[in-house]
């Protein structure tokens, strides 16, 4: 029987590229207020490089297109990863969550810089129906998903056994590998419109479950009881 639920965090409960996007957003503001760059031109620049290049070529392109303009780019990466985020869970999340906290205990584990992740996770409200946050690079980057440490201390920190608990994410390679490398179930979300080129053969592990939202999973988790798992 399950007791604890244990989601990761990007594309699972809300859409990273409206992180990005909200993060070149504010790149974009930053260089029209301090250089003067037109709001619009700049940020046009970085989603066209974004969608047709890839995330690395996002701030090169940026600056090429400003070339009379000293902007560095670390300058640009800081002021990325500083910004408060304009996100929002998926639609529904919100309520789902506080209705599985009164029945499960909830935690969560994400990858990515802890100061990043932590204006994430204040800017959707989660840390006030999520238990505990595990962030994986205040062990070290080389920690991250899907090595087990931070599966084995969201077990500890939950008092539950990994019989007991369920994972949910959105990548096999990292979330469902890590989970059943301490013994737990996973369920994957597999949505087309964040992962489109994802194909199971990729997958290292394959998860007990697949969902294309959280909204499926309570009946996953009837389906657990009744089977006794």
């Amino acid at each position: 029987m399950i007791e604890a639920l244990i989601f990761d965090l990007d594309d699972t409960l809300y859409p990273e590229q409206d992180f990005v996007a909200s993060g070149y957003r504010a790149v974009a503001q930053h260089v029209r207020e301090h250089y003067g760059c037109d709001y619009k031109i700049s940020l046009s620049a970085m989603m066209t490089a974004f969608h047709s290049l890839g995330r690395e070529k996002v701030f090169p392109s940026l600056l090429a297109r400003f070339p009379q303009i000293p902007i560095q780019l670390d300058e640009l990466v800081a002021v990325y990863r500083s910004h408060d985020p304009a996100i929002n869970l998926f639609p529904g999340y919100s309520e789902l969550l506080k209705d599985f906290s009164r029945q499960y205990r909830l935690g969560m584990i994400t990858d990515g810089l802890p100061s990043v992740q932590e204006r994430k996770v204040k800017a959707l409200g989660l840390g006030s129906v999520i238990e505990k946050i595990l962030y994986t690079w205040e062990y070290g980057s080389e920690k991250q998903k899907p090595h087990p440490l931070s599966f084995s201390l969201m077990l500890e920190a939950l008092g539950s056994s990994a019989e007991s608990a369920l994972f949910v994410g959105d990548n096999p390679d990292k979330d469902c590998r890590g989970a059943h490398s301490v013994g737990m179930k996973c369920a994957e979300i597999r949505n087309p419109e964040m992962r489109p080129d994802r194909s199971d053969s990729v997958a290292r592990d394959i998860p007990e479950f697949v969902i294309s939202t959280l909204f499926q999973l309570p009946q996953i988790l009837s389906q657990i009881s009744q089977d006794g798992l």
